[in-house]
């Protein structure tokens, strides 16, 4: 969420998604017990650990990691590190590279998984949950526009949903 505002009135603070938190870890615990499963008891949907060579696919798994916790790390520093009196638009950072980071950053976790014991039965749940996430994101930028109108609207244009802008524009 872009939005801030940690103060007694939260009334003003752009609305979540309902059940967000608890959809959250419901999908990301079906996807590691789905990964785990299918990765190290019924390997009935790893037929890519043999067609992709270790080197490639723990290298794809680290650089995920990574840029998963790096993702979630910053944007969380960002948006709870600040106590703000009102509502603002924070575009700086790592939000101004992705508008959803935190998201994102669960999904990039996520795939580094994937990516170290590739399932396509974990791939399917994590489409869903990509699917879910991107649901969650055009449901609380809807109240964004609403609460902030054009400034955040003009964010939405400069700054992707899901893809990391690696330049800055200047």
């Amino acid at each position: 969420m872009v939005v801030v505002e940690i103060s007694k009135d939260t009334a003003a603070l752009g609305s979540e998604f309902p059940y967000c938190d608890s959809l959250q870890l419901m999908m990301t615990i079906l996807f590691f017990v789905v990964w785990g499963l299918d990765s190290f008891v019924y390997g009935c949907s790893t037929v890519l650990v043999g067609l992709i060579p270790l080197p490639l696919r723990l290298f794809l798994a680290f650089l995920s990691l990574g840029v998963g916790v790096y993702l979630g790390a910053k944007s969380h520093r960002v948006i709870f590190g600040e106590a703000r009196d009102r509502p603002v638009l924070v575009d700086s950072g790592v939000y101004s590279r992705v508008r959803h980071p935190m998201y994102l950053g669960i999904l990039m976790f996520c795939l580094g998984f994937f990516f170290a014991i590739p399932s396509l039965l974990s791939l399917g749940v994590w489409v869903g949950f990509f699917i879910l996430y991107d649901k969650m994101a055009a449901y609380e930028e809807k109240d964004l526009v609403r609460l902030l109108g054009e400034e955040y609207t003009a964010y939405q244009k400069r700054v992707p949903k899901w893809l990391i802008r690696l330049r800055s524009k200047s």
